[in-house]
């Protein structure tokens, strides 16, 4: 079994080898074909989360241990099952949610371990897929892929999973909405491909990288770049003076989230989703006068992983362009993501 590790905070990621694992009861071991490399990696590595001016939350305080094997987007073949697995069979090829919990409190039992408060993630606070074989701990966790390439599908469990139920919490909008969604890098493509199929609402996206503004103009949308001097002009001038109905924040520091709550209209949503750090400050009257709301969203349900695969697969999606890396190059894939050198997905292989 060949891993790229975090063992120390702030340090470069170390190559091990050992034993493969077995699998005891419902556990699978499965044999990673692919593992999307994610922004939130970064901050595993980096140890810690800017939450404005100069505190941060040092991901050790959320349970986080090390050493670890990162890496949550993973889509792997059977190699072992354990004795009480009877859904999978060796062989099959499926994608892992990765987002587990303690299985036994109220958000586990509704269905959204997503949310639960004693999280135990693969790549976080579990081993994930920055390596060729990853324990998944229970079958139940094991999601088919339909038609879908290994390496295209890895990023649906977290980035194509986020920005869809992102774009689940802004829905609906009336064609005559307006919708802004700040940031073009890696949810921002995936949103991208799924918004269409879910709102006839006009669509703005913002960023600061022209090559990704020009790219989702060639794919109809909107575009205003944020390095415009009159951002809030340009945008009104599409949606029309009163504001845009619902902002979702990709990039969610205090420059974009003060903008996205400043674009809203009444009744309007502002759905902060990037942890890129910063802080937002709200003036109270304007919360109440305007009835604005506020709202985070972190990743999805398996549900909601499901139905996605399930649409992406059906309604034959557009590919999010995938850069294929060897599992070695993992340290210099992220430093090229912190870079913002990345358009679209980056995905690790042991082959």
């Amino acid at each position: 079994m060949k891993s790229v590790r975090l063992v120390e905070f702030g340090s470069s990621l170390e190559w091990e080898e050992k034993q493969d694992p077995e699998p005891k009861d419902y556990e699978v071991l499965l044999e990673v074909i692919s593992c999307g490399v994610c922004h939130s990696d970064l901050h595993l590595r980096d140890g810690y989360y800017k939450i404005g001016g100069e505190e941060k939350l040092f991901v050790k305080d959320r349970g986080v241990k090390l050493p670890l094997t990162p890496g949550h987007e993973v889509v792997g073949k059977v190699l072992k099952v354990g004795s009480k697995v009877h859904s999978v069979s060796v062989g099959e090829t499926k994608l892992v949610y990765p987002w587990i919990g303690c299985e036994t409190c109220e958000e586990c039992e509704s269905g959204n371990p997503q949310l639960c408060s004693a999280p135990r993630s693969l790549g976080i606070y579990q081993d994930g897929g920055y390596s060729d074989r990853i324990l998944v701990p229970n079958e139940k966790w094991l999601l088919d892929i339909y038609d879908l390439s290994p390496e295209y599908a890895c990023s649906y469990a977290c980035a194509g999973l986020t920005a869809y139920g992102a774009l689940k919490k802004a829905i609906p909008l009336k064609k005559t909405d307006s919708l802004v969604i700040i940031g073009a890098g890696g949810l921002g493509m995936f949103a991208s491909q799924l918004v269409p199929l879910l709102t006839e609402a006009k669509v703005i996206f913002l960023d600061l990288d022209e090559s990704r503004l020009e790219k989702l103009k060639e794919l109809g949308f909107y575009t205003v770049s944020s390095s415009h001097p009159d951002v809030t002009s340009e945008v009104k001038k599409i949606s029309g003076p009163l504001g845009v109905s619902a902002v979702i924040d990709f990039v969610n520091n205090s420059v974009t989230s003060s903008l996205g709550f400043s674009l809203l209209r009444k009744n309007g949503t502002l759905i902060g989703v990037g942890l890129f750090g910063g802080e937002l400050k709200i003036p109270t009257p304007i919360l109440s006068l305007r009835s604005l709301t506020v709202q985070g969203s972190y990743t999805g349900s398996p549900g909601e992983l499901k139905e996605l695969l399930r649409l992406v697969s059906e309604k034959k999606i557009r590919p999010v362009p995938v850069q294929i890396r060897n599992l070695k190059d993992a340290d210099s894939a992220l430093n090229d993501l912190s870079s913002g050198k990345i358009i679209g997905r980056v995905v690790l292989s042991g082959k």
